[in-house]
This record gives C-alpha cells, structure tokens and sequence, in this order.
C-alpha cells in the first residue's frame, strides 16, 4: 500500500460514485444512460449528459469537447441509412446540441471573468484531421458542425477547431474558407504537425493544447508575464507602478542608456526565479484542487491510467522580442523619478528611489511579426530560455512541463498592470494576444506576419502557439481558392 496506491484507491473510488450520480441525473430525465444509445438521438443526449455533468461539478474552468462530430456520424449515418431521420432531421440534432452548449453558464467570481475579459468557456471541439495512415477523417457530421453557424448565427463558443491538413478533401477546404469568410468564427491548427507527437486520436483542449482523448489531462495555470519580468529586471526586482520590492533584489540598471548584455543578463536571472515561482504556485494549486475538488466525473470519463501534462504559459512574448531589439538596434534611455509607497489608508509608508517607468528611444529597430530574423531570433530564443527554465523544477504528479504562447484574452488586463516598456508601448495598453506581433507593428503583410509566428518552435511550446488573426475575405482566395498552398500550380503556370 504505497501512498500512489492508496490515492489511487481512492480516488476510482470517487470515480465510480461520479459514474452512478450520472446515471442518476440521466434518470431526472427518464433516461437509463447505462445502457449503449440506440440511435442517433441517444448518442447525442448521451453526449451532453457527460459534458454537462463534467462541467457542473466542477463549474468547469475549461473542458472541452474532443472530436465528437465524427464520433456521432457514426450513429447518424446507420439511422440515416435505416430511413430512422432524414439529412435535415441529422442536422436538427446537432443544432439543439450546439445550442444546448452555447447555453452552458458557469457561477464564477467578478475577479474570474476580469482576468479572462468576459464569460469563456472554452468548449473546443476538434473536426476533421487525418489518421496515421494517410486517410482524412472528414464525415458529413463535419459539415453540420460548421453548418451550425449558418442556422444558428455565430458564436464563440462552442470554438470550432479545423485541424488542419494539406491531405483533408478539397471540398471540405473550401466550406471551411467559405465559412471563414461568413462568420469569422473557425480556428484553425496544425494537424501535420501534432499527429506525429499524438497520433491520430487526439483533440484539442482549452484552446490550442492537444493531448491524446481519454488517455492524457492537463494541469493548467495563468501565464507568465514575461513583459512584467523585463521591468522587474531592469529595476531590480522593483515593481514599475507601485514601488515595491516584488522580485529578488537584484542590482538595477543604473546606465544612462540600456545596455542589452547588461539587460540579457538580468532578464535570466530574473526569469529563472520567475520560472521557479510559477511552477511551485501552481504546485500548490494543484495539490490543493485535487485534494479539496477532485475531478472525479471528469476523469471516471478518462482511461484508469493517463498521462499527465503540466502546462505553463506565457504572456507578453512580443513585447519582449520588440523591447530587446530596441535595446540591441537602437539607443533607450531609461526615465527614472520616485515612488511614494502607500498603505492601505493612502499613508506614505516609504519611498522607492529612482524607478524607471518610462523610456525614451532614439533611433529605429526591427519589430517581430515582419518575418525578420534580428527580432524573430531574439522571440525564439526567449521561449526556449524560459521552457528550460520551468523544467528545471518538480512539477505536480510528474506532470510533463509543457508551455503555451497563448493569451487570447487575459492580454488585456496582464496590459493593465504593466507599465511601460521599451519598445514604445505605454502602460496599462493591452499586450499582443498569443504569439501575434504588437498591434500595428506588422507593417509587411500577412505572410510576413505568418512567418515570424511560425518560428517559434513547437518542441519548447507543444501546450500550444496562438496567433489571433483576422483578414478581408478576399485574402482567403477568389472564387473559392482556399490557401496559397493549395493552389493548382500547373493550371496557374498554363493560364
């Protein structure tokens, strides 16, 4: 009876009370959810039972669907077949699914929903991809997922995720462009390059993160905000805005102008202790979840046996990138002035001397998102630093540290409580989302843009890389061209 032995015990334990309280609600609706759904409307109510009990006992942080449209095409086609339904009654029931899902609402605290900029919910579900064998797993429950936008209207949520394949079926490249175009609601991610670390049963979790369905979790925490840390390092552990000594009391700058292998040096060492209080945070939170609020549904739903993912992230990565290249390839000078520190009552209490909080810069520099390797290189290499620096540490049930450049919407309110920084942006305004480049600061096009995001390596980001990116329709392609890479070469080269 070793201590993993007896956790394990115990919580299958709670596993299987999870799985009879299931059956119990499936009961509320005259349901017997124990036995295998007959049909297609069974699949789907089957379905939703799971999902939404998951979700409700745990007022689901982020709980995200798999890859159910091809899973339920199985059900709908053989009813289909049967002359059971009709293709428009097939599409009626993943309406009302979808519906059901846009309707999920969670009782969370003011301070919840400020950190994420609203109500998410991350319902991600994962369509079309290809197995590893080379055959695309596109069905027509493919087609009625996006569909759904059409008859319903766009939404959020749930958050359609193509995994994107140069191998998916060109008539389903093209309703996914078409829809992209309609709606502007369609994610898109790398299948090509996630299947080779997944294999081909995987989906997509929170938002961009693959794991493997049924066989691995996530631990997941807030990012990192490395935007933050560059200002800690640059005052010594002296936080920009309120004066107090947050970080390691570090020597500060104090030349007229930044030097960068004055600034590179600090920001690592300020990034090893940032690393170190993230992952032992999040150890604490994790431990304490389990302990207190054990997903027990959730995992019942899971294989005995899974692998476990201990996710991290980022915040601010082209700030960065563009704040080092300022310092590198044109001259900044650091602005600094004193703090009052107050207590709660408005009391001066102390004050912190000479704080830089602001900066002036002479000259111009290379901004990431321009597909130019001085500032690109410089974007890389923070993530790769800062991965070492998180696997460095024990990590909550062996969990494997994965890392993720990713704040679709917690950039806004990570903006407000940083100040300026050296690249010219000016405190409080929200960082970049994701991996994106600063607002405005792509000046060299899209594929530009595309191009500086796609070198960030995978290897030392596999929770995920997002790039938030909206275009004029007419970008996607005319009369129906999907992307540049699909295009008939051949026809193009004989017209």
């Amino acid at each position: 009876m070793t201590s993993k032995n007896i956790r394990l015990r115990e919580e299958l334990a709670e596993q299987v009370r999870a799985l009879q309280e299931l059956k119990e609600l499936g009961k509320i609706y005259g349901f017997d959810i124990s036995k295998p759904a007959a049909n297609a409307k069974e699949a789907v109510q089957w379905l939703y039972f799971g999902y939404l009990a998951a979700v409700k006992e745990q007022n689901g942080a982020a709980m995200s669907l798999g890859r159910t449209s091809t899973f339920l095409d199985i059900y709908i086609q053989r009813d289909l077949d049967r002359g059971i339904i009709t293709e428009e009654q097939a599409q009626e029931l993943i309406d009302h699914f979808i519906m059901k899902l846009r309707i999920v609402k969670f009782a969370r605290t003011p301070e919840y929903n400020s950190l994420f900029s609203g109500d998410p919910t991350w319902i991600t579900e994962s369509i079309g991809g290809v197995d590893v064998d080379g055959h695309h797993l596109v069905t027509k429950n493919s087609f009625r997922y996006l569909h759904t936008l059409e008859n319903l209207g766009t939404a959020p949520e749930p958050n359609m995720t193509i995994l994107w394949s140069t191998k998916l079926p060109r008539k389903f490249k093209e309703y996914c462009a078409k829809m992209s175009i309609k709606t502007s609601s369609i994610q898109y991610e790398n299948d090509d390059m996630m299947r080779v670390v997944h294999g081909d049963d995987y989906a997509i979790a929170c938002c961009v993160s693959s794991m493997r369905v049924g066989k691995e979790m996530q631990f997941f925490g807030a990012r990192a905000n490395l935007a933050k840390c560059l200002l800690y390092a640059i005052n010594g552990g002296v936080d920009e805005r309120l004066g107090l000594q947050v970080g390691p009391k570090f020597r500060p700058v104090d030349s007229e102008y930044l030097d960068f292998d004055d600034v590179w040096e600090k920001y690592m060492d300020m990034m090893e202790w940032l690393a170190g209080l993230y992952v032992n945070t999040l150890n604490v939170i994790h431990y304490m979840h389990d302990k207190y609020s054990y997903e027990r549904l959730q995992m019942a739903l899971h294989d005995r046996d899974v692998k476990r993912y201990f996710a991290t992230g980022i915040a601010g990565l082209s700030v960065v990138a563009d704040s080092l290249s300022a310092i590198k390839y044109a001259k900044v000078k650091p602005i600094r002035k004193d703090i009052e520190i107050k207590d709660k009552a408005g009391n001066v209490v102390d004050v912190a001397k000479n704080v830089v909080v602001d900066y002036e810069i002479e000259g111009d520099f290379p901004k990431y998102g321009n597909n130019d390797d001085r500032v690109d290189q410089l974007a890389v290499t923070v993530v790769r630093k800062f991965m070492d620096c998180v696997r460095k540490h024990h990590t909550y049930r062996d969990g494997v540290p994965t890392m993720s450049i990713l704040t679709i919407t917690s950039n806004v309110v990570y903006g407000k409580k940083t100040g300026n920084t050296p690249d010219g942006r000016k405190q409080g305004v929200p960082l970049a989302p994701g991996a994106n480049p600063m607002h405005g600061r792509d000046t060299h096009g899209a594929v530009a843009s595309l191009s500086s995001v796609a070198k960030l390596p995978f290897r030392h980001a596999q929770d995920g890389i997002s790039n938030t990116f909206s275009i004029i329709p007419n970008a996607l392609g005319k009369d129906m061209e999907v992307f540049a890479g699909d295009l008939d070469l051949d026809k193009l080269r004989g017209e």
